[in-house]
């Protein structure tokens, strides 16, 4: 499972581009948070390079973040393949 006891928060520059929907169920979303790719990710960005995922939750999910990681991470990868993207 991954560890984010020490995962970063958006700061209010950053949080201030959430979306609208909870990335997980669709409920209007109320927290906003962002996902680093590590480099034995699908996403991982090419070398000398930084890639930051802003995603947003609502506050049922967001309460359940430790448990919901890996769906995020599986959630983001996800739809970056649907996007062509990767």
């Amino acid at each position: 499972m991954t560890d984010i006891t020490r995962a970063p928060v958006a700061p209010p520059w950053l949080a201030a581009r959430h979306k609208p929907f909870c990335l997980l169920c669709g409920r209007p979303s109320t927290f906003t948070n962002v996902y680093i790719p590590g480099k034995d990710t699908p996403l991982a960005p090419p070398p000398g390079k930084g890639r930051i995922i802003i995603y947003s939750l609502c506050d049922h999910c967001a309460s359940r973040l430790d448990e919901l990681a890996e769906i995020i991470e599986a959630r983001i990868e996800s739809d970056f393949r649907a996007s062509g993207a990767i």
